[in-house]
């Protein structure tokens, strides 16, 4: 008992921890137009298009206007474009793992569940 009263816990270095980004790999700010699809928090299917704000070889962060649960799983497609007419782009699962309100959207980090790389833009530790 006297051993836990002796304990002080230094709440500026714990925050300092509690902060530090423990991503394993480096984030690129890439702004690729892309559609997700899947169901809201009330259960109803949606198609919305956005931006991406960064991706990683595992997953990615957007906003969307759709509300979506945490660990939902959505697809998700990148549009491209080629002298006006849109492309087809194959999709990948991704399970949404941070949902957070930054008015007037919701920015949203979503985790690959699939091995393909959707961001094949040359960018060489992406691929």
């Amino acid at each position: 008992m006297d051993y836990m009263r002796k304990q002080q816990v230094d709440w500026q270095q714990l925050g300092t921890v509690t902060t530090d980004d423990r991503r394993q790999e480096d984030r690129v700010p890439l702004a690729l137009t892309i559609e997700v699809c899947g169901f809201d928090c009330s259960l109803r299917f949606f198609t919305e298009r956005t931006e991406t704000c960064n991706v990683s070889d595992s997953g990615c962060q957007f906003r969307l206007h759709t509300e979506v649960a945490p660990e939902t799983v959505v697809a998700i497609r990148v549009i491209h474009q080629s002298g006006g007419d849109e492309l087809n782009s194959k999709s990948a699962l991704f399970r949404i793992v941070r949902v957070r309100l930054e008015a007037p959207a919701i920015s949203i980090g979503a985790q690959k569940l699939q091995q393909h790389s959707l961001w094949s833009l040359g960018v060489s530790r992406l691929n």
